[in-house]
């Protein structure tokens, strides 16, 4: 009885952890796209990419949310399920993949605050500009009255 209940389990971990494997790939694309957005400044489409990482973001919460449901039942048979080699692999295969996703999410950040950076540089050249032009506007010369007239 007992290694059915752990064949069973063992069966239900690979299931939802190759969905988890999907998801993660899924999520990886996302963010290489994001960063394509960013680094050639197609910032039109960033709303919409900003709002699926969102959605990203509480998948992850509920992926979560149905490892530690699966966990809690029987947390003994769910060690001894999760050491099987599939499930094994597969746990493998996402933390690789979780590691990309944030490297990805680091050099989106870098690339962000260098832009970030660059575009205050630009705003206070600009606000430096402005002040010398409204400087040299205060300062033009006045019409001259020659013979009474202007």
């Amino acid at each position: 009885m007992e290694y059915n209940q752990i064949t069973q389990l063992e069966r239900e971990l690979t299931f939802v952890l190759k969905e988890e494997y999907s998801f993660y790939q899924s999520l990886y694309i996302l963010i290489d796209k994001q960063k394509d957005m960013v680094k050639f400044e197609r910032d039109d489409k960033l709303l919409e990419l900003f709002t699926e990482m969102e959605r990203c973001h509480l998948r992850i919460q509920q992926s979560e949310e149905k490892i530690s449901g699966l966990k809690e039942k029987n947390p003994k048979l769910f060690q001894i399920a999760s050491s099987a080699p599939e499930v094994r692999k597969l746990v493998n295969s996402i933390i690789t993949l979780v590691k990309k996703n944030i490297g990805l999410v680091k050099e989106n950040e870098d690339y962000l605050k260098s832009r970030h950076e660059r575009i205050k540089t630009e705003l206070k050249e600009l606000q430096h500009s402005h002040k010398i032009l409204r400087y040299i506007r205060e300062n033009e010369p006045a019409p001259l009255f020659v013979d009474g007239k202007n």
